[in-house]
Formats: C-alpha cells, structure tokens, sequence
C-alpha cells in the first residue's frame, strides 16, 4: 500500500500523503498505547482479591513473582507497539528516506526496545516493591527522587538510552575558518571544537547538529548524512547555529520542561493509585503487580506532555538560532538554501501551515538577535 502511495506523480499530493501517514501512525500508535493500559487495568482487575493473589500478593513474596508479572505486562506493551514501529519504518523505506533492508530496521527496533524495556522491568519493580513496604507518601517522594536522579543521568548521559556510533572530526570535515570561529567563541559558550564529534548511526532524515549532554559531557553531533549533503557554506551556518545552541544552554531548558513533565506525572501516579488502586472491582490493588500499571498511565501522560513541550520549544529556539546564525555568518541566503534542501529530502512543508507558522524567519523583526543583544552575549559575534 506505501509502494503505491509513494509513486504519486504530484510532488505536493506526494508530501502532504506522507506526512499524513506519518502523523496517524503516530497518532494510532498513542492511542494503542493509552487502551493497552486500560486493558491492563481493568481487563487484569478481576485476578485482585482472587486465588491468584497466592502466586502474586505479598504473601508469596513480591519479588519473584511481581517480576514476573510485571515483565509479562512490558512484553504484551512492547508486541502492541511493534507493529507500528515496523510500519513506521516500511512508510519510510516506501518514500525513499531509509534505504535499509527491514530486517536492519527490525533488528535496530528491537535493540532500541530491549533497552528501554529493561530499564522499565527494573523501575517499575522497585517501585512496586516500595508499595508493600512504605506509605504511599514516601512511595511518592521516592519516585520523585529516582525520576529526577534518571532524567539527570540521561540528560549528562544521553548515549545509554540511545547509543550512536560517534567519531572526531577528521581533516576537511569542517573549514579551519569555522573552527578557529568556535574557539574564539569559547569563552561566551563554553564550547570548543574538540567538543564537536560525527555520527555515523543511520539518521533518515536531514537535521540540524544536536547539542547533547550538560556541562562537562556537551557535545555537538553532527551526522555524516549532513556533511555529504550540504556544500561548505551551508553546513557552516548549521553548525553555527548548534554552537548558538550551548550559548543560550538549549539542553538544559529541555531538561528542566522533562523535569516539569516529571513533576505532573508522579502526583498524577500517586492519585490514581489513592483512588484506584485501593479500592478496584471491591478489592485494594495493592496486593497485584497489576498496580504498577497506574504509574504506567501516569507516565504516559507525562511523557507525551515532554516529547510535546521540548519539540514545540526545540522548533521554536532552532529557528529563532538559524536567523541569528545568518545575520551572524552575514549569508541569509545560504540559510534560505540548506532549509529548503532540508524540507526536500525530509518531505516536510519549506513553509509549515497552522500553528507552525510562527516559527518562520522572519528577518526583519529577528527577535532573537535583539534579545542576544540585549543580555551582551552576542556582542563579539556581530563584530
């Protein structure tokens, strides 16, 4: 069915297909997400009080078979999520963006979802545990205190939930202009062209750099896809715009909006778990690893509020960081051409509709360029 869509004659019809596909499969894939876990709620309420709480309440022991459960509960998420990671990938190999045999996409999908299926297993039996042992205030400052501990170490650390095979940069990779540019911005960003690696994972689409990590472990990330496809000048104004990146610490408001995320996900747990927990289909769900599944909800809201917010806020700096990059490199139409050559291999709108329209360049009111201005970091750059 991709095959047939993605032979569409009409350039336009062509893209606006695609990005239809794209935003409902991601779209159902939430969806599957959400009924899942109230099938698991409700559908698994009818074991509580049951004799089957002699193989999963705290009288048989909560750790050996609240494991169990819980990694069988991981296992039927993760086989409801496949399918729609597996047509994700075929949608873009159908429209020429991942050239990979599925068998490659497979594999990489798998890897991805052992990972974080293994962190889950281990977080949500902790907390299952600390269930039975203490009050469900203590339950909730304890998970207050192992959410945020995560969230910081993934944000220093961001390769241990997403590893990607890196390098340094090598001779002709970048023009020696543009290094001896960074380091001379060092001192108002921090950031040094040592600091600057090249990612050789598989990315199938165009990107701007990526700054990632915090403090010591900052890097920016440029793949080797960008450096084939863009002529010097363009992917100078890129990574210029990464570097403006670590000066206005992009990566740390996209930890702080995580960490608000956080903030609404564990109250929002700790009421589910009052509310229903101790009291479902007349039975306290406290004697079920079936509890586990509330927080489960409860991350589900707080993680599609994060993934929405820095995305939202990641457009938003990106562009405000590209228009003060052209004005500060003085090649506005260099900019012009790396985005649309950007939107074309990415089969994006150049020119997004509805609510994205506010993030368009707009250079003669450059909001960002007047706020660098006014807090003086900017000020041997427009030199």
């Amino acid at each position: 069915m991709f095959n047939k869509l993605a032979n569409i004659e009409d350039q336009k019809e062509r893209l606006e297909v695609y990005n239809l596909l794209k935003f409902n499969l991601s779209a159902c894939l939430r969806l599957a997400e959400l009924m899942t876990l109230v099938v698991l709620i409700s559908g698994l309420g009818w074991f509580i009080g049951t004799e089957t709480s002699r193989f999963f309440g705290p009288e048989a022991g909560p750790w050996p078979p609240a494991a169990i459960g819980i990694l069988l509960m991981i296992l039927v998420m993760a086989l409801v999520r496949l399918p729609f990671l597996l047509a994700a990938g075929r949608l873009r190999a159908a429209f020429k963006l991942d050239p990979r045999p599925e068998s490659v996409r497979a594999k990489e999908i798998l890897g991805t979802g052992l990972r974080r299926a293994a962190a889950l297993w281990l977080f949500s039996t902790l907390l299952y545990a600390a269930m039975l042992k203490i009050d469900l205030w203590q339950w909730t400052l304890l998970a207050l205190i192992l959410g945020f501990i995560l969230v910081t170490v993934n944000s220093f650390f961001p390769r241990l939930m997403s590893p990607e095979t890196l390098r340094p940069l090598r001779d002709g990779d970048l023009s020696p202009e543009l290094l001896e540019q960074i380091e001379a911005w060092k001192p108002k960003t921090g950031f040094s062209s040592r600091d600057i690696l090249i990612s050789s994972s598989f990315r199938p689409e165009l990107s701007f750099p990526k700054l990632t990590g915090l403090g010591p472990t900052t890097r920016l990330v440029i793949h080797e896809k960008s450096l084939a496809s863009f002529p010097p000048r363009e992917l100078s104004i890129l990574v210029v715009t990464g570097v403006l990146g670590a000066l206005v610490k992009g990566p740390l408001k996209f930890m702080l909006l995580r960490f608000c995320s956080l903030m609404v996900a564990v109250p929002l747990a700790s009421i589910l778990i009052s509310a229903v927990g101790m009291s479902f289909w007349g039975y306290p769900m406290i004697t079920n690893p079936v509890l586990v599944t509330l927080p489960w909800a409860a991350a589900w809201v707080g993680l599609n509020i994060s993934d929405f917010t820095v995305r939202f806020t990641n457009r938003s700096l990106t562009v405000q960081l590209a228009a003060a990059a052209a004005m500060v490199v003085k090649d506005e139409s260099s900019l012009e051409t790396a985005l649309s050559t950007m939107a074309e291999r990415n089969l994006e709108d150049e020119e997004p509709s509805g609510w994205r329209e506010m993030f368009r360049l707009q250079y003669s009111r450059p909001a960002f360029l007047k706020r660098a201005k006014y807090h003086q970091h900017m000020a041997k750059f427009s030199e």
